[in-house]
Parts: C-alpha cells; sequence; structure tokens
C-alpha cells in the first residue's frame, strides 16, 4: 500500500489502489488505519478523497511499517520474555542475538524509497 502511494504522488482511494494491486479494498481500509494513526499516511475525506503518502518515501523505514501494526520483529522468544531458564547455558542464545542485531539494522535502514529504487540490496 505504501509503495503504491509513494508512487502515485497524489490521492489514491481504496477501489482504485485494490485495483492496482489486487487486494480488497475492505482490507485496505483496515491497513489504513494504523498507518494513518503512525503518521505514514494521510486520508481525505469526500468524493475524490481517498489516502496519500503523509511522509518523504526516504524517511518511511520497514521498521516503522512494523510498528504501526505493533508487529514484533524478534526471531526468537529469548528477546520477548523476561528471563528463560536456560538463557545463562544457552548455545544458540548468541547465534540469536547475532541474527537479531543483523535484522535490527536492516528494518532500520530500508526505506519505501529503498524499495522503489531496488536499493535495499545494496545497502551496506
Amino acid at each position: 500500500m505504501l509503495v503504491c502511494l509513494a508512487l502515485a504522488k497524489g490521492i489514491f482511494n481504496t477501489v482504485k489502489l485494490g485495483k492496482e494491486i489486487d487486494v480488497s479494498p475492505k482490507y485496505l481500509r483496515k491497513l489504513a488505519g494504523p498507518l494513518e494513526k503512525a503518521g505514514l499516511i494521510k486520508s481525505i475525506q469526500g468524493v475524490h478523497g481517498g489516502y496519500l503518502i503523509d511522509q518523504d518515501p526516504a524517511d518511511i523505514k520497514l521498521k516503522m511499517i512494523f510498528e504501526a501494526f505493533d508487529e514484533d520483529t524478534t526471531l526468537s522468544r529469548c528477546f520477548v520474555i523476561e528471563k528463560c531458564s536456560l538463557f545463562d547455558e544457552c548455545l544458540v542464545r548468541p547465534l540469536w542475538t547475532y541474527l537479531e542485531s543483523k535484522l535490527e539494522r536492516e528494518f532500520v535502514n530500508i526505506s519505501i524509497e529503498d524499495i522503489l529504487t531496488k536499493k535495499f540490496n545494496k545497502k551496506k
């Protein structure tokens, strides 16, 4: 949804957007609420209303989108629970820590603009 809105550079209603990306307009309206609340999109009311991107695509990072939907990006429960009984002895926890840091670094750096320009795979 955000990629299409960034490409549109204007107001897009959910019917037109749904046809463009083959997604139900009803589902897009559900997605729009959290995205609007997070300040990523803006709704315009009226006959010619719809949604438009509310930030520069270069400033919208993937992590922000996950956060808008209260989605967790952790790979392991090790980072969700207070302290597991195997925390000190766990041989795999360092691997999860390493992978989590890689994932976090990528989510922080990849933007909608990167997706549009296909630069996401060239980031260091």
